[in-house]
């Protein structure tokens, strides 16, 4: 094409192309506008803070399953064989220091085999039940924890479920870390404002998000709050949004 058909818009074509490239030109034009006004002109401004800090588990919960099979007519000898050994794993745990000790009730679920081309046949029954363990004394719970052989018994199984370590003051520690993600939040509010030459004013409205407790160093949040149960050092971390005035 010649350069000067570039430039006829007497031409279908060329016509067409010249309106679109104008018309893209003119909206990008209001909408830098637009955001400039919403920056500089506006009178609030929104932002989100956070806050985190370590703290070490405090409180220890310990879950203990014991299970036995039996035959089809064998079923209360699988109770009585489960509830002695569960008296006598409460008697070892108490002997170690531990005084708050739960043993919910028993369960029984019945076991199949399952033939070839044929319906399924009950031969048996498993039968279940659970010791579960707190205490503040963190140390003492883990190190029980890891050596099974005194629960042990010639006719039953054990498993452990492992420890659930927890910080019991978190409520105290969110209303600490909320008034910090808010400073944090203005910090950050300040240094937006800074750059159009304007100044933050009152805090107008501040809502506070999940609170996240991670691994110690650990960065998996999700938007629904998380509660990590498995390290003993954690990190408590909590974020806010908040509305500021600017002058």
């Amino acid at each position: 094409m010649q350069l000067k058909g570039l430039t006829d818009y007497t031409q279908p074509l060329v016509a067409a192309a010249t309106l679109l490239s104008l018309a893209a030109l003119l909206s990008a034009t209001i909408g830098a506008y637009a955001a400039y006004k919403i920056k500089v002109a506006g009178n609030v401004i929104e932002v989100t803070g956070s806050a985190k800090e370590s703290v070490e588990s405090d409180f220890a919960r310990w879950t203990i399953n014991l299970d036995t099979k039996t035959g089809m007519e064998g079923q209360q000898q699988g109770l009585d064989r489960l509830d002695a050994a569960a008296k006598r794993i409460v008697a070892y745990l108490e002997k170690q220091g531990l005084n708050e000790i739960e043993t919910p009730a028993p369960s029984s679920n019945p076991d199949y085999t399952y033939p070839e081309r044929s319906a399924p046949v009950q031969v048996g029954y498993t039968v279940s039940r659970q010791i579960i363990a707190r205490s503040a004394e963190v140390d003492t719970l883990t190190e029980l924890s890891g050596n099974l052989s005194p629960l042990t018994g010639p006719s039953y199984n054990v498993i452990s479920n492992g420890l659930e370590l927890t910080y019991q003051k978190l409520p105290e520690k969110r209303i600490k870390l909320l008034s910090e993600a808010i400073k944090d939040a203005k910090a950050r509010a300040e240094a937006i404002a800074k750059e159009t030459g304007r100044s933050v004013g009152a805090l107008r409205s501040a809502s506070g998000g999940v609170v996240q407790v991670l691994p110690q160093g650990g960065v998996d949040i999700s938007d629904y709050g998380s509660y990590d149960t498995q390290s003993k050092s954690k990190d408590v971390m909590v974020t806010v949004r908040a509305s500021f005035t600017i002058n």
